[in-house]
């Protein structure tokens, strides 16, 4: 006698994931956490100096002087000397304000599965951080500093293969050393990346640092320079195809605060809503033109 495997159907009144009161019993599971989005590497600001003569005191301007070079000559032993004279130059620094502000209702906060306003007050802090090294690369761009480009071309003619290369860097260093500067970080995007990563004399941070050096944007060093990445690179306002990279001394720019990342919280009693605001005031400032040189390179 021949077995058969017969197909059956649910029987009656099976309780399935089709019935419709299954949804009542069946939960969706949500994480407690949400993830984060990309975040830019932000490292210019210690390669500057930060001054705070004005933060907790009177003022709005600060003012740098600098004493200019002084030379000295072969004398004559029947001629007086003539004294040279002395000369000063000066930066001023006025700092605005920068800030942000979230909303956020009382009812949606005890509602929440993670901390809105614990969450937000990070990313406002890193909002801060991110415009501070924007503002940084714009006041290099906007200042008349040395500039060289791959192959020594005309920055509007820069094309694919005026990549960021071994001449190029040396000749940004021989920018800073004819002035006797002293040049310590390159600082490029992470498209100019590519080719630096290709040579073969470039030592990774991984070989001398921490995971702290890489988490700060320092990628390696080259030439005796320490490179550091980050997407906060302009592209050229010439060639859009091709990006600004800097070489530079310590302390080529400076950061004057007036206050430092102030955090105000209120609640509004009748709309049932809290506000957080954050606001820091400062201004950025090119004080040594020659610790600093433009490398216009192709990026895309």
């Amino acid at each position: 006698m021949e077995e058969y495997n017969i197909a059956k159907a649910l029987e009656t009144n099976a309780f399935g994931t089709t019935v419709a009161s299954a949804a009542y019993i069946n939960p969706e599971l949500w994480l407690a956490k949400i993830e984060d989005f990309a975040k830019a590497n932000i490292v210019m600001e210690p390669l500057g100096r930060v001054y705070t003569e004005l933060v907790g005191q009177a003022g709005d301007t600060l003012n740098l002087q600098f004493s200019a070079e002084i030379s000295a000559a072969a004398l004559n032993e029947s001629t007086a000397i003539t004294p040279t004279a002395i000369t000063y130059t000066q930066v001023q620094f006025s700092p605005s304000e920068y800030g942000l502000a979230v909303a956020l209702t009382r009812k949606e906060r005890i509602r929440s599965i993670n901390d809105i306003m614990s969450e937000k007050t990070r990313d406002m802090g890193y909002a801060l951080g991110k415009l501070k090294d924007t503002n940084i690369f714009t006041a290099l761009a906007s200042t008349t500093i040395s500039t060289v480009t791959p192959n020594s071309v005309d920055v509007s003619a820069i094309a694919s293969s005026d990549t960021m290369d071994t001449d190029a860097i040396a000749d940004a260093q021989a920018a800073l050393k004819n002035s006797d500067e002293e040049p310590k970080y390159l600082v490029i995007h992470p498209y100019q990346e590519k080719a630096l990563m290709k040579v073969s004399d470039f030592i990774d941070a991984s070989v001398y640092g921490g995971r702290e050096v890489v988490l700060n944007g320092e990628i390696g060093r080259y030439l005796g320079l320490r490179v550091l990445v980050t997407t906060q690179v302009a592209a050229n306002t010439t060639t859009s195809t091709a990006k600004d990279a800097f070489v530079l001394g310590q302390d080529a720019f400076g950061v004057a605060y007036k206050m430092g990342i102030t955090f105000n919280s209120e609640y509004k009693v009748l709309e049932r809503e809290f506000v957080l605001a954050a606001v820091e005031e400062y201004d950025i400032e090119l004080i040594r033109a020659a610790r600093a040189c433009r490398i216009t390179a192709y990026a895309a």
